[in-house]
């Protein structure tokens, strides 16, 4: 996600198997298990009905990277 300070910050865009869930502690918690530093732990979890994805189905992370920009301008008008 964009950033002022840092230029970019981690942001996960998952989905979800149906009845599954996930929350950003369980994130970082599974992370810290698996050894990842915390320089890579996303600090922003984002739970998509569906990823965008190409006809061949690649994902688009370019819609993605716009998503992200969309929410941090919706944020700083809500914040004002």
């Amino acid at each position: 996600m964009p950033d002022p300070r840092l230029q970019a910050r981690a942001c996960a865009f998952v989905n979800l198997h149906h009845g599954r869930q996930l929350d950003l502690a369980g994130v970082c918690r599974h992370l810290e298990r698996e050894g990842f530093s915390k320089h890579f732990w996303p600090e922003r979890l984002e739970i998509l009905a569906e990823m965008p994805r190409t006809p061949t189905g690649k994902i688009q992370k370019f819609v993605l990277r716009e998503l992200a920009k969309g929410m941090v301008a919706q944020e700083k008008s809500a914040t004002g």
